[in-house]
């Protein structure tokens, strides 16, 4: 080629690109979309063979059943089926309207285009929950190599529409409901997902996530596919649904924690209550009084900085779960609360360590704060300062208040000579309470916080309640046996109410003594289902209007990071649909719905490809043959 002619043709090349440019860049402009692409790190395995099915599943009376492979029947995969056949797969259960479509399409991750419509602040916090939402759909990817596969769709639009933009925090009155309509228009797909507040508009999307999946015999790698239509309506049973994590007894990494409010956001749970101390450690480095940490971590590696904990907290509040860090007082505060005399504050705490640890508390160590001591209570005020600060959180407060020892306090008075003016030591309890209360609202700015949580206790029962609990404050937790008689008094008494039973709603029991002394098991074990059906305010009649919601507990005597997920899934989400979609119990027979037992079959797939790892529920065979264990 002739000098002149290659000129000619790297300029003609030049212009063409330069066209090339400006299409795309008017494309893009032109676009009524603002589109958001996102990215997921996934891990896929390389040791995946692609191997003939050898089952295949068929919809009959609205159950999947299970055939061998033959060239004369059509391929259909489990999950497939389960999408399409009988109930929904969505956890929990809406509570409103659902109609799902009987077809599906398939896609890849890159016909995910997303827009926001919202005002800020909420759009920054819109635009997180999105990227979680994407996280969630490139969870369930198998095959790295499925985008060579030919799909249904070439674009799939996610809209989210937020009318109030200025709640970027949970409160007990947020409107959390929201509406979904999935429909199609040729090789497009629009998923249209509107609520009143950006809390609604999350759970929008992790309902949405649910009506994805993946079907592994959809071409040569498997695909994505997604409903080609549905409308669904949903809103929460009740504003509070919790999840309680003890890191005190057994210290739990920021990782960890994580995977507990993933599964707590799949499943719609929205209060993360982490009892961060207790008797046996402090592990949380408080800004104005790091000697806590300092004197009550098991060591410097098993420690929360602040800049950790605001950061899981905001973890937590874009995925619609408010924080509630509880440092337990006066009792269950030993370790951690030695340093005292060294600065010149006498003894904070009386009873550290203290043997026969069963003469002082209900588990060893022992300790509690000292009532007595003037300085206790500055300190108080130091900590509730530190705590509002962290987790923003200006509405609920948890105080503790749990298992208060008697016996230890009369002990230390009886051993510092210290006048004793009370004939009750309850009172002196009571005393440190409302003080304690004093103090809360103080680190507050002065606000009283309007509402403060206790556990239930013998202060929570006549005549102190009343006496020392202003039940237009006061919320009581009550964590006591369902049988006992603390729920219906503390309801006939006026006082709010969160349950937390522990014949039902303890995770940690069932697993054996863990000390040879004492009472140290709560057997027998919660399985899922025991978990299901407690609904005690069907059961016990109880006002509903007075029970905020409920609370799993989970203490950690026998539970570290190592078996965390197995204790607290699937059961903690057999909690989170009993207190989201409350469905009716037969209290005749306690029978549980087939259509419960897919449902959360699936529900624990979803919530292994998000990276947790939740204990089994049955064998494989019941969940290939769904109705057949029944």
């Amino acid at each position: 080629m002739k000098q002149g002619e290659l000129r000619r043709a790297l300029m003609v090349a030049t212009l063409l690109c330069l066209f090339l440019f400006i299409y795309l860049y008017w494309q893009q402009s032109s676009k009524p979309l603002n589109t958001l692409v996102l990215t997921y790190k996934h891990v896929y395995s390389s040791n995946r063979k692609s191997r003939s099915p050898q089952w295949t599943w068929q919809c009959v009376n609205q159950r999947c059943e299970r055939h061998h492979v033959t060239e004369n029947i059509k391929l259909m995969s489990l999950s497939t089926c389960s999408m399409l056949c009988g109930s929904t797969q969505l956890w929990p259960q809406p509570t409103g309207p659902v109609t799902l479509g009987s077809k599906t399409l398939s896609f890849t991750t890159q016909h995910l285009q997303f827009e926001a419509i919202a005002s800020d602040p909420v759009k920054d916090l819109l635009l997180e929950a999105v990227a979680s939402f994407n996280d969630s759909v490139f969870s369930l990817v198998r095959d790295k190599d499925y985008l060579k596969e030919k799909t249904d769709l070439n674009k799939f639009v996610v809209r989210v529409s937020v009318v109030r933009s200025d709640i970027v925090r949970l409160k007990l009155n947020t409107d959390e409901s929201y509406n979904i309509v999935l429909k199609s228009r040729g090789t497009e797909l629009l998923a249209n997902v509107t609520a009143k507040t950006f809390f609604g508009a999350r759970h929008g999307l992790e309902t949405l996530s649910q009506l994805i999946w993946w079907d592994e015999y959809e071409g040569s790698t498997g695909t994505l596919k997604v409903l080609k239509g549905a409308t669904i309506q949903d809103a929460p049973a009740f504003s509070y649904r919790g999840l309680m994590v003890d890191t005190a007894r057994n210290f739990m990494s920021i990782e960890s924690l994580k995977r507990v409010l993933v599964g707590m956001a799949s499943s719609k749970l929205n209060v993360f209550h982490w009892h961060i101390s207790d008797s046996q450690s402090f592990p949380l480095i408080l800004p104005n009084l790091p000697q806590l940490a300092k004197t009550g971590s098991y060591s410097t590696q098993e420690t929360y900085s602040p800049e950790e904990v605001k950061a899981l907290v905001e973890f937590a509040r874009v995925r619609g779960i408010r924080t509630l860090l509880e440092v337990d007082v006066p009792a269950h505060a030993g370790n951690g609360w030695t340093w005292g005399p060294l600065e010149g504050l006498g003894e904070l705490a009386v009873c550290i360590n203290e043997r026969p640890w069963s003469l002082y508390c209900g588990e060893p160590p022992c300790g509690q704060l000292n009532p007595e001591n003037p300085h206790v209570y500055d300190v108080l005020e130091k900590i509730y300062k530190d705590l509002i600060e962290l987790s923003g959180e200006t509405e609920i407060f948890h105080l503790g208040g749990d298992e208060v020892n008697l016996e230890c306090w009369a002990q230390h008075l009886q051993k510092g000579n210290t006048p004793n003016n009370y004939t009750d030591l309850h009172d002196l309890w009571g005393e440190f309470t409302t003080k304690a209360l004093l103090r809360l609202q103080q680190a507050n700015g002065g606000e009283k916080m309007p509402h403060v949580i206790v556990w239930s206790s013998k202060l929570s029962k006549r005549p102190y309640i009343t006496k020392y609990l202003d039940r237009s404050q006061v919320t009581v937790q009550s964590w006591g046996a369902s049988q006992w008689t603390d729920t219906p008094d503390l309801i006939s008494d006026g006082y709010k109410v969160l349950i937390s039973h522990v014949d039902a709603w303890y995770l940690d029991c069932g697993f054996g003594r863990w000390r040879e002394t004492g009472e140290a098991a709560c057997d027998p074990y919660r399985p899922w289902q025991t978990v299901y059906n407690h609904r005690p305010w069907q059961q016990f009649r109880l006002n509903k209007k007075q029970i905020l919601g409920g609370e799993g507990c989970l203490w950690t005597e026998q539970v570290d990071e190592w078996n965390l997920d197995s204790r607290l899934w699937p059961r903690a989400a057999a909690l989170a649909e009993r207190l989201w979609t409350d469905p009716q119990l037969d209290t005749t027979t306690y029978m549980i719905q087939e259509d419960v037992y897919t449902r959360l079959t699936t529900h624990r797939e979803r919530l292994i490809a998000r990276g947790l790892k939740p204990e089994a529920m049955w064998p494989t065979w019941c969940s290939q043959n769904p109705g057949m264990c029944l």
